[in-house]
């Protein structure tokens, strides 16, 4: 299997590479993704935080997720695509959105998560 993870957003000016973490990829229900995407839900690949390259015109969106603890989306600022989340509770992950992976084919949930926000 190849664990390396590479994508961008839709106007390509934000482009990532990194190494899948050992947590499971899963569909998040909660509120935040909800808002943050627009959709009912965010498809989410946890990635080694420090294995992480993604270029510098990333945005980056600051707020107290719903443990209480600082989470931050990153997005594009030209064409507004999600494409991470990270959090201080899990500092060792950094997450993308399956949909700006170049080989959508690489991701397969493990489970759900907040599905009675759904």
């Amino acid at each position: 299997m190849d664990d390396k993870i590479e994508g961008g957003c839709k106007c390509g000016l934000v482009r990532y590479s990194g190494f899948r973490s050992d947590a499971p990829m899963f569909r998040c229900h909660c509120r935040d993704c909800q808002q943050l995407t627009g959709t009912g839900h965010s498809e989410i690949v946890p990635l080694v935080a420090n294995s992480l390259s993604i270029g510098d015109a990333l945005k980056t969106f600051e707020m107290t997720g719903g443990s209480g603890r600082l989470t931050f989306s990153g997005f594009c600022p030209n064409c507004g695509s999600p494409l991470t989340r990270r959090s201080e509770r899990m500092s060792d992950c950094i997450y993308v959105h399956a949909a700006s992976m170049d080989d959508p084919s690489k991701y397969y949930p493990a489970k759900p998560i907040y599905r009675e926000a759904a």
